[in-house]
C-alpha cells in the first residue's frame, strides 16, 4: 500500500465492524458534539483478573475518536497519536460509557479527547482517559 492508496472501509474493523465475529462491534450514539458507545467487556477482554485490560480501552478510545471526526464532523482520519491515562482499574462485567468530543487542531490534524466511565454509576468517576491526534485521509467504501 503506498502512501497515496486510499484506506478501504469492509465493515470488518476489530472494535467496529458489524462482521468481524471475533471483534468488539462496538455501536455509537450522537450525543450533541460528543460521539458514546457503551461495551460491556468480559473475560475474554480481561488483563489482570478481573480488570479490563488496557490495549482494549486503548482500541475503544482509539476507534471512537475516529468515528467521531468521521460521524460528527464529515471528516475522514487516521490515528497519529494516542495517549491513554489508566486512572483506575476497569472492572470486568460492568457495562462501560465511554465518550469522545473534539478538543482541537485544524485541518489536517485534528486534536480529540475521551473518558471511561461505568454506565448509570451514582459517583460517575472518570475510569480512563485519552487524547489523540488524528490526520485527514481518503477514505473508499464508508
Amino acid at each position: 500500500m503506498s502512501e497515496n492508496t486510499p484506506f478501504v472501509d469492509n465493515d470488518y474493523c476489530f472494535a467496529c465492524g458489524a462482521l468481524n465475529p471475533a471483534g468488539l462491534q462496538l455501536v455509537f450514539e450522537r450525543d450533541g458534539d460528543v460521539l458514546c458507545t457503551r461495551f460491556r467487556p468480559s473475560q475474554l477482554h480481561q488483563g489482570w483478573r478481573d480488570v479490563l485490560h488496557g490495549g482494549v480501552q486503548a482500541t475503544v478510545f482509539d476507534d471512537l475518536m475516529s468515528n467521531c471526526m468521521f460521524r460528527i464532523h464529515n471528516c475522514n482520519v487516521v490515528t497519529a497519536e494516542l495517549r491513554t491515562r489508566f486512572r483506575r482499574p476497569v472492572p470486568l462485567d460492568r457495562e462501560l460509557e465511554f465518550r469522545a468530543w473534539r478538543s482541537g487542531g485544524r485541518s489536517p490534524v485534528w486534536e480529540l479527547r475521551a473518558e471511561c466511565r461505568i454506565h448509570g454509576a451514582e459517583s460517575g468517576q472518570v475510569l480512563s482517559t485519552a487524547q489523540g491526534r488524528f490526520m485527514e485521509t481518503r477514505t473508499t467504501g464508508r
